[in-house]
């Protein structure tokens, strides 16, 4: 073959290579941008979807359960009167600035899910979050005997704690959380698949609380007789009940949560769950054990509420250890992030 043509035929193939492999670049520069592009649209509509989920008004509707009346008002304002009425405004400030976050976005949560057809939140603890407005809990305070200068204090705490923690909340996986909060926990806090529907609830699992030994009622008791027993069990239970005191058998813790509460109890011929018990019986906790003496059943119970989420004792406890209202937060609520929502 020709020489020349050999060099002809060689350029021609180096050529057509080289032009695959530009035209190879190419696509693929032009398939990285399209990938980009999706990206950057896909991570858009993601930001739009959080923004749409996490606007929240700056007034809501609440609803005085005594009279009825639907008030509209700032969710500051709103706020500062929750957070004294659940927690004690003596309360290291970080542990004020952490009730405050839980308190939001317990709120919003709230709303987010439509509890409540004619307002967003109550004033009825038992359904959403105590609540008295700035007049109530000064005069709440006036009788309590806190002198002018204590008041001022309090109120100058809770406005830091609302104030400095704006629009801040707790999430899990970009929703809301559930925050709930009780007193005392009585060392550990509980699950979520132990109460309320006995949902598992990743955030909600068991956690050591310390300090709970501040609390007054971290230690208490209901003392009954056998006929006291079976009359509240009665009036308050479809179950009938009746005790045969000589029998040994017949009141009996049956089985624990995974946090050491009381899951259920034997009592006469019915098993009662222990959530049940401490509202029939009036128990601070379900963390108790049972004495029967002659004629007396002995309830010792130690803790202060339902034990989901924060305990407000604990998170005290945590703020005088030097910790911030955010690692409160993060220890109680396992596995959640902090963050800012935005007002409409």
């Amino acid at each position: 073959m020709n020489k020349k043509l050999i060099v002809y035929y060689a350029v021609f193939c180096a050529l057509i290579v080289f032009i695959l492999l530009i035209s190879m670049f190419v696509i693929k520069k032009w398939e990285d941008k399209d990938k980009k592009d999706n990206e950057v649209k896909e991570e858009i509509e993601k930001v739009k979807e959080y923004e749409k989920k996490n606007k929240v008004p700056q007034n809501i509707r609440l609803k005085i359960t005594k009279t009825g009346e639907i008030v509209t008002m700032d969710i500051d304002e709103y706020l500062k009167g929750v957070v004294p009425s659940e927690m004690p405004p003596s309360y290291n400030m970080e542990a004020l600035k952490a009730q405050a976050v839980v308190a939001r976005t317990y709120t919003y949560e709230k709303m987010q899910n439509n509890s409540h057809k004619d307002c967003d939140v109550c004033d009825n603890f038992a359904c959403c979050q105590a609540y008295y407005n700035k007049e109530q809990i000064l005069n709440i305070w006036t009788g309590r005997k806190f002198d002018e200068n204590t008041r001022k204090e309090y109120w100058s705490k809770v406005e830091e704690a609302v104030d400095s923690t704006n629009n801040i909340v707790i999430t899990y996986k970009g929703d809301y959380i559930k925050a709930y909060f009780h007193a005392n926990s009585g060392g550990k806090t509980e699950s979520s698949t132990e109460i309320w529907g006995k949902q598992k609830i990743a955030y909600l699992i068991p956690v050591e609380s310390l300090g709970e030994e501040e609390h007054q009622y971290y230690k208490t008791e209901v003392i009954l007789t056998i006929d006291e027993l079976e009359q509240k069990l009665n009036k308050g239970s479809d179950k009938k009940c009746n005790i045969d005191i000589n029998n040994e058998d017949e009141i009996k813790i049956l089985s624990n949560t995974v946090s050491g509460r009381v899951r259920n109890v034997k009592i006469g011929n019915n098993i009662y769950e222990a959530t049940d018990l401490r509202t029939l019986l009036g128990l601070k906790s379900t963390n108790f054990t049972i004495d029967v003496n002659d004629n007396k059943v002995i309830f010792k119970v130690t803790g202060y509420g339902h034990g989901l989420g924060m305990s407000q004792t604990g998170s005290n406890y945590y703020a005088k250890q030097g910790w911030t209202y955010d690692q409160i937060i993060k220890h109680y609520y396992t596995g959640v992030d902090i963050t800012r929502a935005t007002q409409t």
